[in-house]
């Protein structure tokens, strides 16, 4: 299958669930809780697909989306970009579509950390999140950057940009994870729960 149509369909998948974190900052501290939500509008950024601006890319996210769903919007088009594959710029597009076909595994990986996100690299980093989330797929696998956005429209969270960590690093005020629940529908799993958290 083509990797763009791959990466959808993974996003589709995971666009049935849910994922409900609860953090701690400290003893005496109120929880925080967060619900990451998806939607097929935040693929655009998730794939980095914004970095391709030297092609022809439909401006509304919505009709991109269709446009790769239906093959008319190929791996093969995109990678005419010079951004697609260059590892000079600090982002490997290609690389980063590969990575997202994986995302369910990332967020239910045991090897999982919040943080507040603070750090604007040399105040050059144009990403504007409320959280970080480093994660690896494996024990030997890269560490890989989540960063989540509370949305306008709902209380809700969404991923806002994701990539595998390379010479840049991120970081923030770190929260203690008490829980992290996947959810479908009225179906929940536990996939974390810190040993001091009480279940209400």
């Amino acid at each position: 299958m083509d990797l763009l149509r791959n990466a959808l369909q993974s996003f589709v998948e995971i666009s049935a669930y849910k994922y409900r974190l609860v953090l701690s900052s400290g003893q005496s501290k109120p929880l925080t809780y967060i619900t990451i939500t998806f939607c097929e509008e935040d693929l655009f950024h998730i794939l980095g697909l914004q970095h391709l601006t030297d092609i022809d890319l439909p401006k509304s996210k919505k009709l991109l989306i269709g446009k790769i769903r239906n093959g008319n919007i190929t791996e093969e088009y995109i990678s005419k970009s010079e951004n697609y594959n260059n590892e000079s710029l600090g982002y490997n597009i290609r690389q980063r579509i590969e990575k997202a076909c994986y995302l369910e595994q990332y967020l239910d990986s045991d090897d999982f950390t919040v943080s507040i996100y603070k750090l604007k690299y040399h105040d050059q980093s144009v990403i504007r999140a409320n959280y970080l989330i480093t994660c690896k797929r494996i024990e030997s696998d890269e560490e890989y950057y989540i960063f989540i956005r509370r949305r306008k429209e709902t209380e809700t969270y969404g991923i806002i940009s994701c990539f595998p960590k390379k010479d840049v690093s991120y970081w923030g005020g770190k929260r203690y994870l008490m829980l992290k629940e996947k959810v479908k529908g009225d179906i929940s799993c536990i996939l974390f729960k810190h040993h001091n958290y009480i279940i209400k």
